[in-house]
């Protein structure tokens, strides 16, 4: 298998996205150098787009952002990570599922790139189905479905025809527009749910989509559909070019490397046609969720426990509540900050209440409701969420239960000013 070397060199990038990426392809390299063997050679530059562009159905993703432009590069390295198998995968998808998608898109308003979505969503498989039931290229739950005029029995499924659940997913995206008047916030919410999303901005008084403290699927959404807009639109800038011109003599030998290393099934069929309505004898169906696992062949990227964030406020806990959404949690300042106009002294308390609680990533998600000075006894609001150091995402890991004793070891957290 032809194994290529590569690392990011662009003079001039003043941007965290760039310096980042170039960081993390590094560290890949790296990594894959030591268990295969390597094409000996002078290393080859790649090419990364300014990320000054970036944006979603023309709505800018705001990579001026540490945080932001942390995430999104994660979300890009990933992509890149399997690029043989990928680069096939788009071309099909170019080739066969949008000139069927994009027109219907078209018809209904809707911004081209939420064919993206559907990338992200399925995978543009028929039978992809989830771990809750939703089915088909768009994920539809069968009562999403059911209320769309989709039919779905024993003997047939229209959320898994290509023409139908499509102009079926886009009159719920329009609903979905009508309600929250941006297509970022629309596509979060596909993912998330109107309600929840809506309860979101509510609450934290932010419409921010990429400022918002939610769940960290949610919260990585948006990253993942842009990432998998990126890669499909300049591939020629995070390929390389020796490797765009092989890729289709290469096409059969990566897919029998990709099943051998079960990054995809080994029956796995291979794509005949275009699958509009599939045949009622069609059993094979496959869990995915994301563009983590679009075609078995993105990365998994271990954590690591250093410090890359850090937030403007420290605290520690001082009287944990429940683990339960609505609970109120009490943690005290570790040092003095000035915030605006507004100074904190050590050992004010802040007060907190829990916005979310996902035990299955072990994360919980903390809302500041208001800070109390010990000696004014007077309190004031100031909107803070928690803040992962080492992802710069909101949402913590969840106290070990030592910290949550009385005269346990402290439990220091981040806060991040929204």
């Amino acid at each position: 298998m032809l194994t290529t070397k590569w690392i990011g060199v662009h003079q001039r990038r003043i941007f965290f996205l760039v310096t980042l990426i170039n960081l993390l392809c590094l560290a890949v390299v790296t990594t894959v150098s030591a268990q295969r063997h390597a094409r000996k050679g002078p290393a080859r530059a790649v090419s990364v787009p300014k990320p000054a562009g970036v944006n979603f159905c023309g709505e800018p993703v705001p990579v001026e952002s540490g945080a932001v432009a942390h995430n999104l590069s994660m979300a890009l390295m990933r992509n890149i990570s399997s690029q043989n198998h990928l680069i096939n995968f788009r071309r099909r998808a170019i080739a066969q599922y949008f000139p069927v998608i994009e027109p219907i898109l078209k018809k209904y308003r809707i911004p081209d790139d939420f064919k993206y979505l559907a990338v992200v969503e399925s995978g543009l498989k028929a039978d992809a189905v989830s771990r809750k039931g939703a089915m088909g290229y768009w994920q539809l739950m069968p009562e999403t479905a059911d209320e769309l005029g989709l039919k779905f029995n024993d003997k047939v499924d229209e959320r898994k025809d290509l023409l139908k659940s499509t102009d079926a997913a886009c009159r719920y995206l329009r609903i979905l527009y009508r309600n929250l008047g941006s297509w970022t916030m629309v596509a979060a919410a596909y993912n998330g749910g109107i309600g929840r999303m809506q309860s979101h901005m509510k609450k934290q008084r932010e419409s921010n989509y990429y400022f918002l403290s939610m769940n960290q699927e949610t919260s990585d959404y948006l990253y993942k559909i842009v990432a998998v807009k990126e890669f499909f639109q300049f591939p020629g800038q995070y390929l390389t070019s020796n490797l765009m011109a092989s890729a289709g003599n290469l096409y059969e030998r990566e897919r029998a490397e990709a099943q051998a290393r079960g990054l995809i099934p080994i029956d796995e069929p291979e794509p005949v046609g275009l699958a509009i309505a599939p045949k009622e004898s069609m059993e094979l169906r496959y869990e995915t969720a994301s563009v983590d696992s679009l075609l078995g062949a993105l990365s998994q990227l271990k954590a690591t426990n250093a410090v890359l964030f850090k937030g403007e406020v420290q605290a520690e806990l001082v009287k944990p509540g429940k683990l339960a959404v609505g609970q109120t949690w009490q943690f005290k300042l570790t040092s003095e900050v000035q915030i605006g106009d507004q100074k904190l002294g050590k050992n004010d308390v802040l007060y907190a209440v829990v916005d979310d609680v996902d035990r299955q990533t072990g994360q919980l998600f903390l809302r500041s409701t208001k800070i109390v000075s010990p000696s004014e006894k007077q309190p004031y609001k100031l909107n803070l969420i928690c803040l992962n150091t080492q992802t710069g995402l909101a949402g913590v890991p969840l106290p070990k239960a030592d910290q949550l004793k009385p005269g346990g070891r402290g439990w220091v957290v981040d806060w991040k000013v929204l």
